[in-house]
Parts: structure tokens; sequence; C-alpha cells
């Protein structure tokens, strides 16, 4: 059994030298690369949730303008008046 201290020695060809460089540098920056992709992702849903609850909040808020409360007030009568007119004529032409 070989025994391994400061002056031991060890040979490697300088091709699989440069592909232990290379595959560490690109190992390296695809593993930054994925880092960055998921923290933009991640800010990416924020900036989306944080818009989802402003809209959340103002849906839950929302009113009408007294405008269109009054239009909506309106057109209630109208309906209710045309069921007691159409309730009328059903008895008129009941009657004949």
């Amino acid at each position: 059994m070989a025994k391994i201290n400061e002056d031991s020695e060890f040979t490697i060809p300088l091709k699989n030298l440069l592909s232990l460089i290379l595959g560490t540098g690109i190992a390296v920056w695809a593993y930054f690369g994925i880092e960055e992709r998921i923290a933009f992702l991640e800010r990416a849903v924020e900036i989306n949730f944080e818009e989802i609850e402003e809209n959340d909040t103002w849906i839950d808020e929302f009113k009408p303008p007294k405008e269109v409360q009054d239009a909506i007030d309106r057109v209630r009568i109208l309906e209710l008046d045309t069921i007691r007119l159409e309730t009328k004529l059903e008895r008129i032409l009941e009657r004949e």
C-alpha cells in the first residue's frame, strides 16, 4: 500500500486535466445560471402576488358610483312596474 505525503507525486495527462477544469467551469457556470433563474422567478412571483393582493383589496372595497347605483335602482323599479302591469293585463284578459 502506497503512503501519501507532501512529497508524493502523480501524473495526469494534460487533456484529462483540461477536461476536469473545463467540466468544473461548466458546472459552476450552470449552477450560478440556475441560481440566477430561480432568484428571478421568485422575484416575479413576489411581484405578481403583490399585484394580486392589490387587485383583491380593490375588488373587496369596490362600490359602484352613485349614478350607477341610482340607475340600478331605477331599473329595478321598472322591472317591478312591468311585472305589476303584466299581472294586471293577465287579469283583464282573463275576464274577457
